[in-house]
């Protein structure tokens, strides 16, 4: 099965290096892209990319983003201009196979490979989402007011169903070619008849209409079978059931940045750090190109000095300091003293506590758990920390717009940690309580431990039982947020 990608640029320019796609930033965008290809490699061996001749200089030539063969779309969007067309890139990509493919979107993550079940169907979608927040509803009635033609057998589904069905197209594809070109054909004549009205309303929702309920709308007719990366008649268009995994743990399934999804600094993160991790090579190109036509990334890069001219410090001073409980507050005199100690020591020894981040979270992508003994915590020398009273730690989170339900059991230790981050150049303040407190007071006592050991601790203090699979899991995923946070050293035995 061919593995095929589309990417349009529709920059004005020659260098369509400022792309974002609706990514936070141009850099994601490009490494999304690469993140997605590499996957797709992994399992498939072979990817092809359609793309317009603007856009594969950079592609191919700067980034080195490895797709085996690229095939040049020509520039035809021009003539759909104020249209808002812009699935229309990915229709043609669709009219030029001629065997059985998959098309990914370059926001898809393919973490394993697709099921025989899947590819072996007539046809393949993400999912059949469910229009509950009724956007394919809406659009269809404004393209009726408008007296756009719009085909019987979409009246007739738009008249017996209240809320529509389409199948998500982020993955798209099979082995009925005739179903896929017939598929094009009445896009394609939907297009022709309706421009000037397409034209004049200039809403995006209209892609939704013509690729993927026309594919669901149309499989049903023809009796097709779909094979789905994800099933369920329900799935909400508010995507909370989309899989998004992106904390620091072995990958399964499937990940789609999708509309907002691809706009929060958590994704940001996440594909940045995940295709340094796949291949450092092509991570540093994309962020080095990019940087030095004036992309700036939203974090720091201090291994390559690449920086974010919004998150850079200017200290430049040791503070010798790192590692001793201090008996501070946030905003005394003496906190600030140390914070200030914290960041001139960030500025001067960047990259050196850099790379013991990274060497302290990067093994976690490959550690299915860690309540194997062979793994060691301590806290992480570069840290401070002091215990702090409710009031104080209330009056912390009410300034930062956090929940106070954070501090529901007043009894117990409340800390603030102060972490020195050299991918945002800036030390963190967050406050810790419950488990994770307890955590700090152990491991502060003991030096070193195993999370067995942890977890004996915690029955003890808490009468947790730790026979539960889903307890081990919930401990698990706590100890890789204080990792990833850089409160904890990860070690092996």
């Amino acid at each position: 099965m061919n593995v095929v990608q589309t990417y349009y640029s529709y920059a004005n320019d020659e260098n369509p290096i400022s792309d974002t796609a609706g990514f936070l930033s141009a850099d994601m965008n490009w490494k999304s892209m690469a993140l997605s290809c590499l996957l797709l490699k992994k399992h498939y061996g072979r990817v092809t990319l359609y793309c317009n001749e603007k856009v594969r200089h950079l592609i191919i030539d700067k980034f080195g983003i490895p797709y085996d063969n690229v095939v040049e779309i020509p520039e035809f969007m021009n003539i759909y201009k104020g249209c808002n067309l812009w699935a229309l890139p990915k229709i043609y990509t669709y009219s030029l196979q001629t065997e059985p493919f998959i098309h990914v979107d370059c926001d898809w993550f393919m973490f394993e490979k697709l099921s025989a079940s899947v590819t072996k169907s007539d046809l393949i979608g993400q999912n059949i989402e469910y229009d509950d927040q009724f956007y394919n509803r809406r659009t269809l009635e404004k393209l009726i007011s408008n007296e756009c033609h719009v085909y019987s057998w979409v009246m007739n589904e738009y008249d017996k169903e209240p809320v529509l069905r389409v199948v998500n197209a982020g993955i798209l594809g099979g082995n009925d070619i005739d179903f896929i070109q017939n598929y094009v054909r009445t896009i394609k004549d939907f297009i022709s008849r309706n421009l000037p009205i397409l034209q004049k309303l200039n809403d995006g929702f209209v892609n939704s209409i013509y690729e993927q309920l026309f594919f669901y709308l149309l499989a049903k007719r023809g009796n097709k079978t779909i094979g789905l990366c994800t099933k369920g008649d329900k799935l909400s268009t508010k995507f909370d059931w989309l899989p998004m995994d992106i904390s620091y743990a072995p990958k399964t399934g499937y990940m789609h940045l999708l509309a907002n999804l691809k706009r929060r600094m958590s994704s940001y993160v996440f594909v940045s750090n995940y295709l340094d991790y796949i291949d450092s090579e092509i991570s540093y190109r994309i962020s080095k190109y990019c940087y030095d036509n004036k992309v700036n990334p939203l974090i720091n890069f201090p291994q390559w000095d690449i920086y974010s001219h919004d998150t850079s410090t200017s200290c430049s001073a040791n503070s010798g300091c790192e590692g001793i409980p201090l008996d501070i507050t946030f905003s005394s005199p003496k906190g600030k003293l140390v914070i200030q100690q914290m960041e001139e020591r960030l500025n001067k020894c960047r990259k050196l506590i850099y790379r013991e981040q990274k060497k302290n979270v990067t093994p976690l992508w490959e550690i299915a758990s860690l309540w194997d003994d062979d793994y060691i915590f301590t806290i992480c020398p570069n840290i401070n920390f002091s215990e702090i009273s409710y009031e104080t730690a209330s009056v912390f989170l009410s300034k930062n717009k956090e929940k106070l339900n954070r501090l529901s059991f007043t009894g117990k230790k409340i800390y603030l940690v102060l972490i020195p981050d050299a991918s945002m150049m800036k030390v963190h303040k967050c406050v810790i309580t419950g488990i994770k407190a307890e955590i700090v007071e152990y491991l502060s006592a003991k030096g070193n431990t195993t999370l067995s050991e942890i977890g004996t601790y915690l029955t003890s203090k808490y009468g947790i039982s730790f026979d539960s699979e889903h307890i081990k899991k919930a401990i698990d995923r706590t100890i890789r947020s204080m990792l990833v946070s850089n409160i904890l050293n990860l070690n092996l035995k």
